[in-house]
């Protein structure tokens, strides 16, 4: 299954994870969020790519957060650091 039709599927619950957030939020901050709550279903999210799966697999999310956020309810607040899932500090986009 693919990153967008998982969260599709799942769209209700993804949109759950936003409300609870404080805003702003960036996409690494949701990112955490969402393996916290799917973590199952992340790791088979991850296991379908050999390399690059974590960049490959956030790159996805944070594409159906920008293609779905009318949705979602939320807007793009532009670009901002902050730590990834490894704590590497890198550009992300910012959500109101």
């Amino acid at each position: 299954m693919s990153v967008h039709q998982f969260m599709s599927e799942h769209i209700s619950d993804i949109r759950e994870i936003i409300d609870q957030m404080e805003r702003p939020f960036d996409s690494h901050a949701f990112i955490k969020k969402f393996a916290k709550n799917f973590q199952v279903e992340y790791v088979d999210l991850l296991s379908q790519y050999e390399q690059d799966l974590f960049e490959n697999v956030h790159k996805q999310i944070g594409k159906f957060l920008s293609e779905k956020s009318a949705i979602l309810g939320i807007q793009s607040a532009g670009r901002v650091s902050s730590e990834n899932v490894f704590g590497e500090v890198n550009d992300n986009e910012n959500w109101l």
